[in-house]
């Protein structure tokens, strides 16, 4: 069964990654202000059901895959940016995206990979 996890640390780090049986499969990852904006914009209305919490603040939360799909295409977004307004209004064109266009958006990304996102950052910001 594929399960979508997140990681969540203090560092601040957010890693979006898919697990099957024993194998996992890193989506996306963002440290530092990055991870504080996506989980500020992006973790606001979505539902997460907590699997692990460890001693040093560490959480491991699960999520469905329509979220997840959402999350890492947020993700994705914002990792090569460097100006905070532009990763507010990446975050946030992701976070008003519909389920259909999410899908569209992530089937792009499997097919060309980067130049998938780099079409929605012209797209949207």
């Amino acid at each position: 069964m594929v399960q979508y996890r997140l990681s969540i640390s203090k560092k601040p780090t957010l890693r979006l990654y898919r697990a099957e049986g024993q194998n996992r499969k890193p989506l996306a990852e963002v440290t530092g202000g990055r991870a504080e904006l996506a989980r500020g914009i992006l973790l606001q209305g979505i539902s997460l059901k907590e699997l692990i919490r460890f001693r040093d603040g560490r959480a491991v939360m699960e999520m469905d895959e329509d979220f997840a799909l959402k999350v890492a295409i947020g993700l994705r977004a914002i990792i090569g940016l460097r100006a905070k307004d532009r990763m507010v209004k990446a975050l946030e064109a992701v976070n008003a995206m519909d389920k259909g266009e999410v899908y569209w958006w992530h089937s792009l990304y499997l097919r060309i990979g980067n130049r998938a996102i780099r079409a929605l950052r012209t797209a949207y910001l």
